[in-house]
């Protein structure tokens, strides 16, 4: 009789684990995707504030003019139209990672990202930083892959936008 008990205690006993294991592995499920909500979360918002910035006058003014002829840029002005197409670079660089992370893609987001790094580094000044970032080495080895690898692709539509 003892022993009936002892193996109906070691039958629940196995069924509790296994539940509990399922109810572990339910709320890492949950948490991973409210990580990756909150991941792209942060990145659309840093895409939004990145993007906001031309609504500055001056920076508008400046990358106006470096978009147009690189070579007339101040110093200062290089800087700041520097800085800004290398945090775009980054920026970018960071959805095109986060989206291929995901188990599913986000629909056109290697489309639109391949178009916007087209405009912003085939204008003639965009194309001479884009040169010069490379000679320079400003990122790493696989950032100019990627980067040239879309740019090629756009190119290869005949300049035409990408759809994805």
């Amino acid at each position: 009789m003892l022993s009936q008990i002892a193996d109906v205690a070691d039958l629940i006993a196995a069924a509790t684990i296994v539940v509990s294991l399922l109810f572990v592995a339910f709320e890492m499920r949950a948490t991973r995707k409210q990580t990756e909500l909150t991941n792209w979360r942060d990145l659309l918002q840093t895409l939004t504030d990145y993007k906001a910035q031309v609504n500055d006058p001056n920076l508008a003014a400046v990358l106006v003019k470096g978009h147009a002829d690189y070579g007339s840029l101040s110093d200062a002005e290089r800087l700041t139209f520097e800085m800004y197409l290398e945090q775009g670079v980054h920026i970018f660089g960071n959805f095109l990672k986060h989206n291929d992370s995901l188990p599913q893609k986000l629909v056109g987001l290697d489309g639109a990202i391949t178009n916007y790094f087209f405009e912003m580094l085939t204008t003639p000044g965009g194309a001479v930083w884009w040169e010069e970032s490379q000679r320079r080495k400003r990122f790493m080895p696989d950032t100019y892959r990627t980067t040239n690898s879309l740019l090629e692709r756009r190119h290869a539509n005949a300049g035409a936008p990408v759809e994805t």
